[in-house]
């Protein structure tokens, strides 16, 4: 053991009883005290297990730094300060001094490390310069924004933000005299550039909206978007089922997860976010009364209390909605983001916040997982959006979960060739649904929030969200005057609708005519200031994922995988009794889907539904109960039956007849649990289950990522109630994601 100086055995040995920070090596895992977990805003769940996450908490700028504390560990130093900024767990970075040990074995090579992690003040203020300036979080919540000055030839800190609080006091006190005496109108709060410009049009817009207001009155969509005119930016709501990846998009966005992502922590009220000076929440109340949390009160858990608030029957907690500013945000000027509800997860009360909000809507972003295609929800969805608003995009999620198709090991489809088809598949679907083309931008949350900080990473770069940003960007340019323009087509949009349904007549129509002719004259003389950039294209676009490298596991460990998938399935207790199965399911992509991973993803003959009749049968085997298109597939030996989708299933077949013979199997997208149970009980096959056994297959379980245990744990729940509630038999079920079993 290398010698102590006697000031290292005082400061080190002697003083360090319960050291803040202490790291084993070689594991290198490390550990904390409560006192630097309170420091750092962080808990024993969210703090770093080992020096590499710890160093992933330091400051792009410092990494310098750590790459020199760890050639002091790897050197012959026994002593360690380091002064660098660390990221905690209310969001701020601030400055941390260390001051460490290193304790070392008979040959040199580190086996512990222990020390204190103290704000660094002191550290920061002896080479600060003065003016500079330093944030710290006060026990109550107060930022505090500290300034080095120079007194009598020494350096010192002094509160400028309790200057600023005094300053802004004083101002606020001499206006309010101002206001009393000289009967003086308040001043007006900081506006953009084109706000002279605008206000006369968002005047003479507010004009027709309140004469329509007179003949429509108590329309709560002509309130909404008279409402939507005081807001400067365009606003841009994210819209999409439950699990689609609304939420974690928008913290994508953010830098953080401060709304709730999990699947039945879904808020039945908007959540406005934008870039902003300061970090906080205003919550605001039906009753008019708003609160503000900033600081550390400003937490995941508190947004995930908000969103229990809001979930409760009725909404008792009366919340309207959230307005979020970040500093920092991956948002552009001029645009803010809201995070709607779930459609298809919403009670009474937030289907009613729904609606009230998406009149406010500027444009849309629909959120749809990858190799989840849309569904009966989504289209009714996409109905009731297109019939305020047709300026819709789409985001494709959770890009980094498509996985390579492999033979043995080698890759047959890469998973870039699969993005893109899903891609090109979701174009199509809109082009058959509503006859136009559609922007598509392909995105993956989990990468961008993960390397938020690290925007030189490759993984940052797949995560594609600085292109998804990018996209919209030039939208935020003179974005008042853009987005009254939006709202006056709108507007015009509605008012049309009701006179061309005849809702009104005699003079109420006349007026209504009047005020809608009024629109279209803004509209006109405002032409020469387009709503979008000029040349930008709205029905052309498609942003395609950028190129990453396949690392796929190895042909040995592929080849298991792929047999012990097909041993698993048909070892379940229900093919004990017979080997047959029919592949059913409102789409029958998942039933082909399901037959590729059993095939080991060799060629399967007219496998895309484009080759065969949609209302056609499909049959592996030779034996055949009627007639089928014949599937030749290698690694089937079982004799398995395809069904069309269920709106194509004939009406006449005798599902009791052929359950008795083969094992229904139904597949379900593991996305769209709720959905997918709900046309279930729609099938024509239902009856059918409810004396026979069978099987619940869900795919696509990967594209949860870390929810993947809590959500395969409420299957079994979900199930029994949908079971018990039909009077249907309970089926075994089967839950996957390309070769994994969960």
């Amino acid at each position: 053991m290398i010698n102590l100086t006697e000031w290292e055995r005082d400061n080190f040995t002697n003083n360090i009883h319960l050291p803040d920070v202490t790291v084993v090596f070689p594991s290198r895992e490390i550990y904390f005290s409560p006192g630097v977990l309170n420091v750092m805003r962080l808990n024993v769940d969210t703090c770093p297990k080992t020096l590499d996450q710890w160093y992933e908490l330091c400051h792009p700028e410092d990494h310098s730094k750590l790459s020199r504390l760890e050639s002091m560990i790897n050197g012959n130093e026994n002593t360690i300060s380091l002064t660098r900024k660390l990221y905690c767990g209310d969001g701020y970075y601030r400055n941390f001094r260390l001051d460490a040990f290193i304790q070392r074995d008979s040959s040199g090579r580190p086996v512990k490390l222990t020390g204190s992690e103290t704000l660094a003040l002191n550290a920061w203020l002896s080479s600060a310069d003065e003016g500079d300036r330093i944030e710290c979080v006060e026990p109550g919540g107060r930022v505090k924004i500290l300034e080095a000055v120079r007194v009598q030839g020494v350096m010192t800190l002094i509160d400028i933000g309790m200057i600023e609080d005094m300053q802004r006091e004083n101002e606020r006190l001499r206006r309010e005299m101002q206001r009393r005496i000289f009967a003086q109108s308040p001043e007006l709060p900081t506006l953009p550039e084109d706000y002279s410009t605008g206000t006369i049009l968002k005047q003479k817009l507010e004009d027709c909206i309140n004469s329509a207001l007179n003949v429509m009155t108590g329309d709560n969509r002509l309130k909404a978007l008279r409402r939507s005119l005081n807001e400067t930016s365009i606003m841009i709501g994210i819209a999409g089922l439950t699990s689609s990846g609304k939420s974690s998009f928008v913290n994508s966005l953010l830098g953080e997860r401060l709304i709730p992502e999990q699947t039945r922590a879904t808020t039945n009220i908007p959540i406005i976010c934008r870039e902003g000076e300061k970090r906080c929440a205003k919550i605001f109340y039906q009753d008019g009364r708003t609160e503000t949390a900033k600081g550390s009160k400003l937490t995941a858990s508190y947004m995930k209390n908000i969103a229990s608030e809001s979930r409760n029957p009725g909404n008792k907690s009366g919340i309207s909605r959230i307005e979020l500013t970040i500093p920092g945000a991956m948002i552009p000027d001029g645009i803010c983001f809201a995070d709607t509800p779930g459609f298809d997860a919403l009670a009474s009360s937030g289907g009613a916040a729904l609606r009230n909000v998406l009149p406010e809507l500027d444009m849309i972003i629909y959120v749809t997982p990858v190799r989840a295609r849309l569904k009966g929800s989504d289209y009714d969805y996409l109905r009731l959006l297109m019939n305020m608003n047709d300026r819709i995009f789409f985001v494709l999620s959770q890009i980094d979960l498509e996985r390579a198709d492999t033979e043995a090991g080698v890759i047959k489809h890469s998973a870039n060739d699969k993005i893109l088809e899903d891609i090109n598949a979701l174009r199509r679907d809109m082009k058959n649904f509503c006859g136009r083309d559609i922007d598509v931008i392909p995105v993956s949350s989990k990468n961008a929030l993960e390397n938020f900080y690290d925007k030189k990473s490759q993984t940052w770069f797949d995560s594609n969200i600085e292109d998804a940003v990018k996209f919209f960007a030039p939208l935020g340019k003179n974005s008042f005057i853009r987005a009254l323009i939006l709202r006056a087509e709108r507007a015009l949009k509605l008012i049309d609708s009701v006179i061309s349904r005849r809702e009104v007549t005699g003079s109420s129509r006349w007026r209504l005519q009047e005020s809608a002719g009024k629109l279209r004259k803004i509209l006109e003389d405002r032409r020469n200031l387009p709503s979008i950039p000029e040349g930008y294209s709205f029905a052309e676009s498609v942003i395609t994922p950028p190129a990453r490298p396949e690392s796929p596991l190895t042909g040995l460990i592929m080849a298991m995988r792929e047999r012990e998938f097909k041993a698993k399935f048909f070892g379940l207790g229900v093919f004990s009794k017979k080997k047959k199965a029919i592949f059913l399911g409102a789409e029958r992509e998942q039933s082909l889907k399901l037959l590729s991973r059993l095939a080991h993803n060799l060629t399967v003959e007219t496998l895309p539904d484009g080759n065969v009749s949609s209302c056609e049968w499909l049959c592996t085997g030779e034996t055949m109960p009627f007639e089928c298109v014949k599937l030749t597939v290698t690694g089937v030996d079982e004799n398995i039956l395809i069904a069309p989708p269920n709106v194509k299933i004939a009406q006449n077949v005798d599902w009791h007849k052929l359950f008795r013979d083969y094992v229904p199997v139904v597949s379900v997208d593991l996305a769209r649990v709720d959905s997918g149970l709900s046309d279930l009980v729609n099938s024509p096959y239902i009856t059918g289950l409810a004396l026979n056994e069978w099987v619940l297959s869900f795919g696509n379980a990967g594209l949860f990522d870390t929810r993947q245990i809590d959500l395969v744990s409420q299957v079994p729940k979900r199930v029994k109630e949908f079971v018990e509630l039909n009077g249907i038999k309970p089926p075994e079920w089967f839950i996957y994601e390309n070769y994994k079993i969960f």
